[in-house]
């Protein structure tokens, strides 16, 4: 017989019970989905949180992991215990959220790298911070990109800037503008965590 933490979660399953309640659950029954969430909401939860930490987003993750296995219902065969499917799914969901993250991270600090005023502070910034900056730079239309670098990395004022791209320098203040405003578009524009509440309407109410 297996040893069990003495903090596990984990519940002490019933494979018939399980299998009924599986068996009712593909059908549509939302009581049987209720009852599956609230025998295995606590050990999800449990499991996400020493994977992640204290976690700011860890209710929608668990819910994000129950809308995934109920959208996935009719695949699982009960082969496999339903913890040991459970625990895929919440490790496929911690995987996802940490690379998520990763990314969000890459993409402020390259914001960051755009407001350093000097070269020599560039220079200590991240490797990979710098190449999703110049990644985002190179999706700019022209026009914004050159005014956003003179502005930036070269470090003219807006009126030399005026007198290099022959424009007024109000135009050259209003490219700027957008230049900023479209790298914070693009660095945000990524969805956050997919596959939150809203798609599992049978669990909002647990």
């Amino acid at each position: 017989m297996p040893i069990r933490d003495a903090e596990s979660t984990r519940p002490e399953t019933d494979d018939a019970a399980d299998a009924a309640l599986l068996g009712r659950a593909r059908e549509g029954d939302e009581r049987a989905l209720r009852a599956l969430y609230e025998r295995y909401q606590g050990f999800v939860r449990a499991f996400l949180q020493r994977m992640l930490g204290p976690d700011p987003e860890l209710d929608d993750l668990t819910q994000m992991v129950f809308a995934r296995a109920f959208r996935a219902l009719g695949t699982f065969r009960g082969d496999a215990k339903v913890s040991t499917w459970l625990y895929q799914i919440c490790a496929n969901t911690c995987r996802n959220a940490l690379r998520t993250r990763y990314r969000q991270r890459r993409l402020h600090d390259a914001l960051h790298f755009f407001t350093i005023a000097g070269e020599g502070d560039r220079a200590h910034v991240d490797l990979g911070a710098r190449d999703e900056a110049t990644r985002l730079l190179q999706r700019l239309r022209p026009d914004l990109r050159e005014i956003f670098v003179l502005y930036h990395h070269e470090g003219l004022t807006l009126a030399e800037i005026a007198e290099v791209l022959g424009v007024a320098v109000s135009t050259a203040g209003d490219r700027l503008t957008r230049a900023r405003k479209q790298l914070h578009k693009l660095a945000h524009g990524r969805p956050r965590l997919a596959g939150g509440l809203g798609e599992a309407g049978f669990v909002e109410g647990c």
